[in-house]
């Protein structure tokens, strides 16, 4: 899942797969992947963050 998360792009492609039979809509499918691709990818990027901020205050 870590090797996913760092390649939103691929993230947001594979999510728009399965948006698509939801939405009946493969543009809209795919601005909603990006959407949320990208902010899986951000919320992975700040828990790391904080788990070496956190770290490194414990030191």
């Amino acid at each position: 899942m870590n090797q996913l998360v760092r390649r939103p792009l691929l993230l947001s492609f594979l999510l728009s797969l399965p948006l698509w039979i939801i939405f009946n809509n493969y543009i809209v499918a795919l601005i909603v992947g990006l959407l949320a691709g990208f902010l899986v990818s951000m919320c992975h990027s700040l828990w790391v963050i904080n788990q070496k901020k956190n770290e490194q205050k414990r030191k």
